[in-house]
């Protein structure tokens, strides 16, 4: 039995059907890529958030104190050393000054500074560990070297019949030889009084 639809309105049809296919499958990649799309967001949301708390962090950290390079771990054992070493250095130069000029007396800061320019010498207050603080007793038996670390300790040297002595003493704004007329005895260190002891410098 013939249809009432010509054959050529049939394969047209057919055709059609044929190159517009309805393909449930086609769903599945519109949510795919919707999914993508919130993945991305949620993703550039979270890298925001972390920027800002990196840069919150960093700028918040300017406002707070920062630790002086003074406090630094090994800078005041280094300064202490440098002080040590002052001393050394000036007790040699005290001691070749003083073979021309008869007694220590006579061995002035001048003296001191013409035998070793690397340091200053003075008759007042040391103020850093290259300042020597010198001093003796009109006797002229005796010559007493002070400096003064960054740490605040002072540290001393002291030269005579049955020296040297070596002594420190803690905590101090200032460090001024003290005119020593005797030799030193055995003490402790504080930051009251000079402690004092033979064959090298005290512990603090």
């Amino acid at each position: 039995m013939t249809s009432g639809l010509p054959v050529s309105k049939l394969n047209s049809s057919a055709k059609t059907a044929d190159e517009n296919p309805v393909d449930a499958r086609e769903h599945p990649r519109g949510t795919e890529a919707g999914f993508t799309m919130v993945a991305t967001m949620a993703s550039l949301v979270v890298t925001a958030v972390l920027v800002a708390l990196v840069l919150s962090s960093t700028l918040g950290s300017h406002g707070k104190p920062q630790p002086a390079v003074t406090n630094a771990p090994g800078v005041s054992l280094a300064d202490n050393l440098q002080a040590q070493q002052a001393l050394s250095t000036s007790l040699t130069a005290a001691t070749t000054s003083v073979a021309g000029a008869g007694d220590y007396s006579s061995v002035t800061p001048a003296m001191l500074s013409a035998a070793d320019p690397s340091l200053t010498y003075v008759t007042g207050p040391s103020s850093s560990s290259s300042v020597v603080s010198v001093a003796s007793p009109s006797s002229g038996g005796s010559i007493t070297l002070v400096v003064r670390a960054a740490s605040g300790t002072c540290w001393v040297v002291w030269a005579g019949s049955g020296g040297p002595w070596y002594g420190a003493q803690t905590g101090q704004a200032s460090c001024t030889a003290p005119s020593l007329d005797v030799a030193p005895t055995t003490s402790a260190v504080s930051s009251t009084a000079i402690g004092w002891q033979r064959g090298g410098f005290p512990a603090t």
